[in-house]
């Protein structure tokens, strides 16, 4: 654990530049898919760090996916912020599934049709 937060200390600037590219972009397309700017600004966070932690990740496993330093950093940036993406979608998912649940449940009272008199 303490190698992937010395990795995360001694990310150089080309990784920053490509998450914030490939963070922009995805965050644009969740504002015009979902319609939704608060959902697009609530999920840049998340894909910040996974596109931050996926070059770390590779580089701690020591998984190679180019021989080229500036293609590799560039393809496991993409993949770790689709793989943040993918959290964001299973975590929505999950969270629509539990509420369908809760509110399937509830049951509905019926309303009088009259209201009851009072005794005196």
């Amino acid at each position: 654990m303490q190698d992937l937060f010395w990795q995360l200390k001694n990310t150089d600037s080309f990784i920053i530049y490509t998450t914030l590219v490939f963070v922009g972009i995805v965050g644009w397309f969740i504002r015009e898919i979902a319609g939704s700017s608060g959902l697009a600004l609530s999920s840049l966070p998340l894909l910040t760090i996974g596109g931050i932690a996926g070059p770390a990740f590779f580089t701690q496993q020591m998984i190679a996916l180019s021989y080229d330093k500036n293609v590799n950093v560039v393809t496991a940036t993409a993949l770790g912020v689709l793989v943040a993406l993918l959290v964001i979608l299973l975590a929505k998912w999950l969270w629509t599934v539990i509420n369908e649940h809760r509110v399937s449940r509830a049951r509905l009272v019926g309303i009088p049709s009259r209201p009851p008199r009072l005794r005196r």
